[in-house]
């Protein structure tokens, strides 16, 4: 070998070029052998979010600070970026030495080009100092060694519009002294160009001269180049091959099928060995947009009292989603807006709506043909009218009336079931748990979770009496905490059941592949091994019956892949069942609502406790204060529902 071409390919991550969950082998394409998986070489795999972080976090603190108004700050320069068409976030080189013909993978020449490509990437970070590597790996587990790196292209010189350090790739290579010399010979053209005397020179250091292609031939397309050369288009000749050269191939994709069974076993037995880990979080959107994330990717998870419960094995997935949420910007108006909200459904009529904006949130009030508010740091009055449809006054004395009406009703519902001698049965405390649920609420001691987050929120919008709403449903509908423990243990049977056949089917794939390739070894090639002769024997397996073997595991696989998805949905139910029987508990023992409070202290407690360790940020009278505002909660309503039906007086709504 005296010539070896170079290959330098740029991609965008607006197209798809840049694609690092690919290199990272977070997904597997055809293309990729998983047997030699172990095989790539990483050199950096950071998260692009945490270098945007370190990159341009002094210079967006600096812009923002400049800012005089909020709607042109930047919140997340990062989503930004990702926003704007005219800017890339990151980009995406390809190098390679060589090809599949000149430089496979096994070969001499391949493992050589391992080398070259090695000395490559260990400078190209100090050649390039305003291109931030973000992702570097050299894979060989396709048809030739080859190298990824995504990196982030940033200026320092100070522009004079905008931040004083940013992204961009024309910036960023005139930086390094790539000066655009007329169109056609541009700073990027210029970059390429020294990349690839770079690459030239690596090969003259070691004796050999690089090879132009493209140069007696054309270019074939990526489709047309698959074509050409992969191996798993061999069985479409298999008029041209032996016997035996087809059953190789077809075991040889046997076995990557294998593989990748075997990854998803190991991945599956690796979360259910995992204990365990509880994530906390003060913030309740936040929980919420982490949860719906999970959803999205199917992670399974509970809630517990304090926030969520995950595998172990799903925590750095878990961290890098809660990375991904930022807190919205908000204006004066909106803070307005959630915060009568929550006053609306806490007062008996309207004009207390105005005190508590006063005394607790120092806002000023100014009432006349329009009511208006200003807020402690604002620059001007607000008038309520403006705010939207659901917030002029009349809207704003129908929803407190609205709210008066949901406690007069829950109260009813109580002083019939106490007529009814229903107090202590399951649907008795259902009814108990709506009304401790109302004025507990209408004490400040609960959070707002609005269902559907684009209306107000309302009793009727309320996350908890929505799943109140459900649970007293299945009460009405029979069910009960026996039944629920029946239907528990049926799922756990049956789920137990599904995992065993399913572990018994691959074992006996296991097996099968060793009877076929004992097989080819022993009818084809004509072995002598007599561990194979005693096996095969021992399975009955002849000469006549061996090849239909491979058959046998595509059998299994698809039983398998058949009870995998009944395993999941039984799964989902039974954690569904599990859910409903804890809270039904909670209902009978009179609990559930003291838990919610629980739960809210440990959320005003705590920022975020990671990885389930407990970490206060509260001081010891803090913390015993809000011990006793909860108790006290808890007693007046206990002591609401422990008065008698006839002496209860449901609150009026107030006269118009």
């Amino acid at each position: 070998m005296s010539k070896l071409s170079c290959s330098f390919t740029l991609g965008k991550q607006s197209t798809g070029n840049a694609n690092i969950e690919h290199n990272n082998r977070e997904f597997i394409s055809n293309n990729v052998d998983v047997s030699r998986l172990a095989d790539n070489i990483v050199y950096v795999r950071e998260d692009v979010r945490d270098v945007y972080d370190e990159l341009f976090g002094e210079a967006l603190k600096d812009y923002n600070a400049k800012q005089k108004r909020n709607d042109r700050k930047i919140h997340d320069y990062f989503e930004y970026v990702m926003n704007d068409s005219r800017k890339e976030a990151y980009y995406e080189i390809i190098v390679q030495f060589g090809d599949s013909d000149t430089a496979g993978i096994g070969t001499a020449d391949g493992k050589f080009a391992v080398e070259l490509l090695d000395e490559y990437a260990r400078s190209f970070q100090q050649r390039n100092p305003n291109l931030r590597v973000v992702n570097k790996i050299m894979h060989n587990d396709e048809t030739s060694p080859h190298l990824h790196i995504n990196f982030v292209p940033f200026y320092t010189e100070e522009k004079r519009i905008g931040m004083s350090k940013g992204v961009s790739m024309k910036s960023a290579l005139i930086e390094q002294g790539f000066v655009p010399q007329g169109m056609k010979l541009n700073q990027l053209v210029l970059w390429e160009k020294s990349e690839l005397k770079v690459m030239e020179d690596i090969l003259n250091k070691y004796g050999l001269d690089r090879d132009v292609k493209g140069a007696t031939h054309a270019h074939k397309s990526v489709p047309q180049f698959k074509e050409s050369q992969d191996w798993r288009k061999l069985p479409r000749r298999d008029k041209e091959l032996s016997t035996l050269e087809c059953y190789d191939v077809e075991m040889r994709k046997t076995r990557q099928e294998n593989s990748l069974l075997q990854i998803e076993n190991d991945r599956l037995t690796i979360e259910r060995n995992s204990p365990y880990r509880s994530f906390f979080y003060s913030d309740v959107d936040k929980q919420n947009f982490v949860q719906s994330k999970l959803d999205e990717l199917s992670i399974p998870y509970r809630e517990s009292e304090n926030g969520i419960e995950a595998k172990a094995c799903y925590v750095e997935q878990i961290r890098n989603i809660e990375k991904q949420y930022k807190t919205e910007p908000t204006s004066h108006r909106d803070v307005l807006r959630r915060r009568l909200d929550k006053i609306v459904m806490m007062v008996d009529n309207y004009d207390k709506i105005f005190d508590i904006l006063k005394t607790h949130f120092n806002y000023e009030i100014k009432h006349g043909k329009y009511t208006s508010v200003k807020p402690q740091d604002g620059n001007q009055f607000i008038r309520i009218k403006s705010l939207g449809t659901l917030y002029n006054e009349q809207a704003l004395r129908n929803r407190v009336n609205n709210r008066n009406t949901y406690e007069e009703q829950a109260a009813n519902d109580i002083k019939t079931l106490l007529t009814q001698g229903e107090r202590d049965t399951l649907k008795g405390r259902g009814s108990y748990a709506v009304y401790q649920y109302v004025i507990t609420f209408k004490g400040g001691q609960l959070p707002a979770r609005k269902r559907e987050k684009h209306l107000p929120f309302m009793f009727v919008n309320d996350v908890a009496l929505d799943r109140l709403a459900a649970l007293n449903k299945k009460i009405n509908e029979g069910v009960t905490i026996e039944s629920l423990r029946n239907d528990l243990a049926r799922l756990e049977k049956s789920v137990a059941e599904k995992e065993k056949k399913i572990d018994d089917l691959k074992n006996e794939s296991i097996l099968f592949d060793k009877l076929y390739r004992a097989g080819v070894r022993r009818f084809e090639n004509r072995g002598t091994d007599m561990r194979d002769f005693e096996l095969l024997s021992k399975h009955e397996i002849t000469a006549g019956s061996y090849f239909k073997i491979p058959n046998l595991i595509a059998d299994n696989d698809k039983e398998i892949a058949d009870i995998e998805k009944l395993l999941s949905d039984e799964r989902a139910e039974m954690k569904d069942t599990s859910e409903t029987l804890t809270a039904f508990e909670d209902l009978y023992s009179m609990t559930y609502v003291q838990r919610l409070i629980e739960a809210e202290k440990n959320r005003r407690q705590a920022k975020k406790i990671g990885n389930g360790i407990k970490s206060a940020d509260l001081s010891m009278a803090e913390s015993q204060k809000i011990d006793e505002v909860v108790e006290k909660v808890v007693e007046a309503v206990e002591k609401k529902i422990e008065e008698p039906a006839a002496q209860y007086q449901p609150p009026r709504p107030p006269r118009r």
